[in-house]
């Protein structure tokens, strides 16, 4: 008899999802001197980028701190609960489908991507952003790719492209006019860079394989 019955879910992402957890309940237990010591260390904040700024980086690889750590901060337990959720739901079947290696390389890829669009278009802005939104994002578009055999039977198929791009337009075009407006204060940029990163190492590193546990 086949085994039929549902792959579980991979460790690598019980492990991530986990980490981003771990990461923000420590934040908030430590000292308010600590807690803005990794805000200003973590936080994306375009001014710090600035050659010209009292406040850039002394050296060139410090970058990498906003660039990658950004995810790991949120604004409080709702802003991680949302993105802790979505980011769970949606990474079982791309981690099954890339393993566990090309699996987190794709989300931090969209977590790159979105902090570097988010830097590009608030290059002379006095903006701040923080969490794991834009990899979330990046695992959405990647969640939806994965749905079938290959990326392009995905985009082939509207089951698959509209529900994508219905939540591309709610979380990148909708928060963006909500954000402009002074409404809400959410990084659309940041979402539009993951879905983008997303999207892109998914396409470049999908073996159209059986599913696997990571």
């Amino acid at each position: 008899m086949n085994d039929t019955s549902r792959p579980p879910t991979p460790i690598a992402v019980w492990l991530l999802t986990g980490f981003t957890v771990a990461a923000y309940a420590a934040f908030t237990l430590a000292p308010v001197g600590a807690q803005n010591a990794v805000d200003y260390a973590f936080a994306l904040i375009p001014e710090r980028f600035h050659a010209g700024s009292e406040y850039r980086f002394e050296h060139w690889y410090e970058t990498f701190g906003p660039i990658f750590g950004h995810a790991f901060l949120h604004t409080g337990w709702m802003h991680l609960a949302v993105n802790a959720f979505f980011l769970f739901g949606a990474s079982r079947l791309p981690a099954l489908r890339l393993g566990a290696v090309r699996y987190l390389v794709v989300y931090f890829w969209a977590v790159a991507v979105s902090a570097l669009t988010f830097l590009a278009l608030n290059w002379n802005e006095q903006s701040s952003a923080v969490g794991a939104s834009g990899g979330v994002c990046g695992m959405i578009t990647a969640f939806f790719l994965s749905l079938r055999p290959t990326w392009r039977e995905a985009l082939a198929d509207p089951r698959v492209r509209g529900p994508l791009a219905v939540l591309f337009f709610l979380n990148v075009v909708v928060l963006g006019v909500l954000a402009e407006a002074g409404i809400v204060q959410i990084s659309w940029e940041g979402h539009l860079g993951g879905f983008i990163g997303g999207g892109v190492a998914y396409t470049l590193l999908q073996r159209p394989a059986p599913l696997k546990p990571a």
